[in-house]
């Protein structure tokens, strides 16, 4: 910006970058404080302001790595507005394996409370400091399941009541633009309208849920979709100069709250044999599994799409008891040609 910022105390002149610690005093029983580490960047110009985060389901740091790679070498003097980048769940961050035990619920408070339990007074922290009256686009990353393809989610129009047109389609462009072969998006209500991306939305603030493959952070496909991602965003915004890299094609899908919807279930308990991979295009009636019976080795049932669709995720442990879901068909919205 073309005037000093302020972020939790820290302020950064045009042209500079700047870390801190918001310091939560008495919250945990040992007396110790509670400090959530960021960065913000004061561009030399003016411009929007972008705030991002990983890792607030702590096992979900997938981008960090991408997220390094664009900031780090991110000059300020070359930068059109701000972007302030934080780890929201410190605990969590740092114990993954208990952090449902500590901060349990984190994406399902709402914009937190200040005299809430610990998960709500974390995510007040954030929300006072980093965002109210601050960002005006979020990206909140997030990881999906293991071996899956990275996708994007967002919020269509309608789905919460009061948001404005604007704010929907400025998120729609920051999910396309962010170049995911897939968009899933939001038709119903999820997480009971309390979710950090939902939660933002409601406040006026256009934000999106990239999803990156679980397998692995070091796998570098998702390393270079995560950078890639964030610079097409911050270029659309007119934020740093480049080029949006967007893949040949792209799927938009229907999400919905019933898990059901899109389920293929095996009717027999067995072993279940796929027949398509994850990113197929089936129609309703094709073959598109099978189970046998470990006792004779015999196939014992044939499994067919109930829809016509994209194959979003396939079970990855082949063990199946009667009313299992194999796999999951996503109708598809509509396919962007990109050239």
């Amino acid at each position: 910006m073309k005037k000093s910022i302020t972020v939790a105390g820290v302020t950064a002149g045009p042209g500079q970058k700047a870390y801190g610690a918001v310091a939560i005093p008495d919250l945990l029983a040992d007396g110790q404080i509670l400090e959530i580490p960021f960065i913000v960047f004061n561009g030399s110009k003016d411009g929007p302001w972008l705030y991002m985060h990983v890792a607030q389901h702590a096992s979900e740091v997938h981008a960090l790595e991408g997220i390094r790679r664009v900031l780090a070498n991110l000059d300020p003097k070359t930068l059109s507005g701000a972007i302030t980048f934080c780890l929201p769940n410190p605990l969590g961050f740092s114990f993954p394996a208990c952090w449902e035990v500590m901060t349990p619920q984190m994406n399902r408070v709402g914009l937190g409370d200040p005299n809430g339990i610990l998960t709500e007074r974390i995510v007040d922290a954030w929300w006072v400091n980093f965002v109210k009256g601050k960002a005006d686009y979020v990206i909140d990353f997030h990881t999906g399941r293991r071996g899956s393809p990275v996708w994007v989610f967002y919020e269509g129009r309608g789905v919460t009541a009061g948001v404005s047109a604007e704010v929907v389609d400025k998120a729609e462009r920051m999910a396309r633009v962010f170049g995911a072969e897939l968009l899933y998006k939001e038709m119903e209500p999820y997480g009971g309208g309390n979710t950090f991306r939902g939660s933002c939305v409601k406040n006026g603030i256009p934000a999106i849920v990239p999803e990156l493959d679980g397998h692995s952070i070091f796998v570098e496909s998702v390393v270079q979709i995560a950078a890639r991602g964030l610079k097409n965003i911050m270029v659309d915004l007119g934020m740093i100069e480049g080029k949006i890299e967007l893949p040949p094609k792209q799927y938009l899908l229907k999400w919905v709250v019933d898990e059901r919807v899109s389920a293929v279930r095996n009717n027999k308990g067995g072993v279940f044999i796929p027949l398509v991979k994850m990113g197929d295009i089936v129609k309703k009636g094709d073959k598109v599994g099978i189970i046998y019976s470990p006792r004779t080795l015999q196939e014992i049932e044939t499994l067919t799409a109930h829809k016509n669709g994209y194959v979003f995720s396939i079970a990855e442990n082949p063990v199946k008891n009667a009313g299992d879901s194999v796999m999951e068909i996503e109708e598809i919205l509509e396919v962007f040609e990109n050239r």
